[in-house]
């Protein structure tokens, strides 16, 4: 009864004070629900006195860290659920704000989130078996969405944006949290759709990059422009930390500390693709530096990478697709890196023979593709399942085996899901997994990504991706933007790796527009993934194509309609308003063009007096759209009048100005 629903700091001193004097006070229980539960409830309203006060309750009764209310939730897992100030500062900021520094969170409200690391680390040590035993689930509901998370990725998805210059609270709650059970930084769900802390803390990063840079109207060289891009490129570096932080391997207690390589630690664990090729990408140099005490490059980490182990010690399968995926942007990098013996004088392909990887999705045809000479020391006969798969390979020299060399023995071996199978070529195999109606989505991507040089394994899983989300109600929804998060980032590079094929553009338009509802979601951004800037150059590099431009100008629109004022001044400063144009002007005989360009435009130039939007009398549309609405009346009189109608308010008001 003490802790009020103001949180007072004199209710919290009187908590602390009544833990001092009256200790079995706080293994009170009341509406099945101890102090310690309705405190953890209230952290960080009312300063540190919450913070003293919960030590002091578990002081008083320490065996009430262990016990569950009503509900059946540890206090820890009220830890874990923001106050009502918290939730407001996360949401506040998760827009951008303006260069005013109107969403930027107080430093009073951030420094809540040291207060928070310090419960959950005065929790998980007082009940350390129990606390490890709550943080190893993935069946965790915390929101009235009832999606399954784990507390790792509910810590992640919780945090506000932190614009501290150094190392900041963000980063110490997060902490508090992994440290206590390091094996869940690569965990999803239980859920097939389950998002991943890393592939959150990605889009996180990118969005905050993304708003590092952004342009405003007027003058960018002004103090609050600066200050704006300062404090996001502050709160990118805090997201970075943390990236690095689930990274990091831990060391049992008394091990020396090790040189920790980013490079050696991604190939190893269940990395999100995007992430995995940054980092690469800006570390290239570690490629090829060898690591530590085993004298073993990336490649060799990833060659020998096993999958992570959930609570009950089952292996948690990688995505079909991963390791080749890791193992061709390693080969890419370094291709020299395939004839490298390790500390242990092994080739990377005899450390993927060892763990049982697979030919193809294991990432070995792509090391007998980089080392031919790599297989001279290994018996294939001792690997039936790979020989098998080798002796369909067109792409091999004559001397390895041929399907007739093969033993019928060999020929019925249980592939993935205990199914007889044979493994046959990349292309057949990719193509197959992609059309499967009951592919796990994250197999899917995976293969998007291992296989983004096939324009026909790009276009069916564009297919694929867009069903599953056309089968869920057009508006924001857990399911939905948990699809948005796996597969965004695999449909846009499908895009930007074959610019020029109208097939992949057209599907990969319609699946944008499926999932587009998503957008703002779970740190989904349709601006920072490059998903806005890939629709408008398929717009302009297939301006004939009228399937590309209706599904394009469809796409537009409901970004806009879900986005707002942010999103139609991103279509605009990309030419999303002169590819509008465009389309108008290239296909004036088809009522479906004409009607989606008019209302993507429509959507956006609603938006005119919020949005930075380009002069819209300077764009000459207007007899493009009063011939559409001549040509096509019932599908595009409403929209065109409605554009018309604003144009005709723009030039009045340029008008006014000259004036």
């Amino acid at each position: 009864n003490v802790i009020t629903s103001d949180n007072a700091p004199e209710s919290w001193a009187k908590v602390t004070a009544l833990c001092h004097s009256s200790p079995d006070e706080a293994s009170a229980v009341h509406d099945g629900q101890t102090p310690l539960h309705v405190a953890c409830q209230n952290v960080g309203i009312g300063g540190a006195p919450s913070l003293d006060a919960i030590r002091s309750l578990i002081r008083a009764a320490p065996s009430m860290v262990k016990v569950e209310d009503a509900n059946g939730h540890l206090p820890l897992h009220y830890s874990l659920i923001p106050a009502s100030s918290a939730t407001n500062a996360s949401s506040a900021v998760s827009n951008g704000g303006t260069a005013d520094g109107e969403s930027d969170t107080g430093g009073d409200e951030i420094l809540v989130w040291r207060d928070r690391a310090q419960v959950i680390t005065a929790l998980t040590s007082a009940a350390q078996e129990e606390s490890v035993d709550y943080l190893s689930r993935v069946d965790l509901i915390f929101d009235v969405d009832k999606m399954p998370r784990t507390a790792l990725y509910q810590a992640v998805r919780i945090i506000p944006d932190d614009f501290s210059s150094s190392p900041g609270p963000t980063v110490e709650f997060i902490r508090s949290v992994h440290e206590a059970n390091p094996t869940m930084a690569t965990m999803g769900s239980s859920d097939e759709l389950g998002d991943r802390p890393l592939s959150l803390l990605y889009r996180r990063f990118s969005r905050q990059f993304d708003l590092s840079e952004k342009f405003f109207d007027g003058d960018n060289s002004r103090p609050e422009v600066v200050s704006y891009r300062q404090r996001y490129k502050a709160s990118a570096m805090n997201t970075w930390r943390i990236i690095n932080l689930l990274l990091r391997p831990s060391v049992p207690a008394g091990t020396p500390p090790i040189e920790f390589k980013m490079v050696h630690s991604a190939v190893q664990v269940d990395c999100p693709p995007d992430l995995l090729r940054y980092i690469i990408e800006t570390k290239t140099a570690q490629v090829l530096e060898p690591e530590p005490g085993t004298g073993r490059l990336p490649l060799h980490c990833a060659a020998a990478a096993m999958p992570s182990k959930d609570r009950d010690g089952n292996a948690v399968a990688f995505p079909a697709y991963l390791s080749k995926f890791v193992v061709d942007e390693l080969l890419y990098a370094a291709p020299e890196a395939a004839s490298t013996p390790d500390g242990d004088g092994k080739l990377p392909l005899h450390l993927a023979f060892d763990c049982g990887k697979n030919w193809i999705g294991g990432g070995i045809k792509s090391l007998v593709d980089a080392d031919p000479g790599a297989l001279e020391n290994i018996d294939l006969n001792q690997y039936p399942n790979i020989r098998k798969a080798m002796s369909f390979s067109s792409q091999l020299p004559s001397s390895f085996p041929s399907p007739s060399d093969v033993s019928d023995e060999e020929n019925e071996y249980s592939g993935q899901g205990g199914k007889k199978d044979i493994k046959k070529e990349e292309h057949h195999d990719a193509v197959m997994l992609v059309q499967k109606s009951d592919a796990n989505m994250r197999d899917i991507v995976s293969c998007m990504w291992a296989s983004e040089e096939d324009g026909a394994v790009q276009m069916l899983g564009c297919l694929a991706i867009s069903r599953r989300a056309k089968e869920l109600p057009s508006e924001p929804n857990p399911k939905l933007v948990a699809i948005a998060a796996n597969a965004l980032s695999s449909v846009v590079n499908a895009m930007k790796n074959h610019p020029n094929e109208p097939g992949i553009q057209e599907k990969a338009c319609e699946c944008l527009l499926s999932l587009s509802p998503a957008d703002g979601q779970e740190e989904i951004s349709f601006a920072a993934s490059g998903a806005v800037a890939s629709i408008v150059a398929a717009m302009q590099s297939h301006v004939s194509d009228p399937i590309v431009q209706k599904e394009a100008c469809a796409a537009l629109r409901n970004i806009t309609q879900f986005g707002g004022k942010e999103r139609a001044t991103i279509i605009a400063s990309v030419s999303g308003l002169q590819a509008l144009l465009n389309s108008l002007l290239s296909h004036p005989d088809d009522a479906t063009v004409q009607r989606e360009a008019c209302l993507a435009m429509e959507a956006i130039v609603s938006h005119k007096d919020e949005a930075n939007l380009p002069s819209l009398s300077s764009l000459q549309v207007a007899p493009l759209l009063q011939l559409a609405a001549e040509t096509h009346p019932a599908e595009c009189k409403e929209p065109a009048e409605a554009i018309l109608k604003r144009l005709d308010q723009a030039a009045s008001e340029d008008d006014q100005k000259d004036s």
